[in-house]
């Protein structure tokens, strides 16, 4: 190998492993005021991988039950899924120890109205109302978004 080449091979090397180490030490040196003011953290999740409590308090299977439970699933499902409907207290303050300004969640629609018709299932819409008056005690602005696989599974 010619001199100059090893020169340039080593000095690439330094250059590489120099940015390495200054991407490392650097990378958790965000502030909040490095953002606009008005620039809102939060996090969002499905109701499929949070909430779990499959079976509990009548909800039925859901489109992405079914799908889960079939061989596309892979032997995995959003049965117990993080067990958030058990644990929405504590989900919900480790939002606000993590800093969290806002949360983003879906309705499970075979939870709130089991038959896809019909009336609303009393336990299904308490669960939501505990949770949205565990966020808005808390100061985490919430929104929700609509998640059409968590409708009902028509009986055919």
């Amino acid at each position: 190998m010619e001199p100059e080449t090893s020169l340039n091979l080593t000095f690439i090397l330094i250059f590489l492993l120099v940015n390495l180490v200054v991407g490392v030490l650097c990378a958790d040196n965000y502030h909040r005021d490095d953002f606009p003011v008005d620039f809102v953290f939060g996090s969002g999740t499905s109701a499929y991988q949070v909430e779990g409590a499959a079976n509990e308090d009548g909800r039925t299977p859901s489109i992405w039950d079914t799908f889960a439970h079939a061989v596309y699933g892979y032997g995995e499902n959003g049965d117990i899924a993080c067990d958030g409907y058990q644990k929405y207290k504590e989900d919900v303050q480790l939002m606000v120890e993590t800093g969290l300004e806002a949360y983003r969640f879906s309705i499970s629609w075979s939870r709130l109205i089991p038959n896809g018709r019909g009336p609303v299932n009393p336990k299904g819409l308490q669960y939501y109302n505990n949770l949205i008056n565990e966020l808005i005690s808390k100061g985490v602005e919430m929104s929700k978004a609509s998640n059409y696989f968590l409708t009902y599974k028509p009986k055919i």
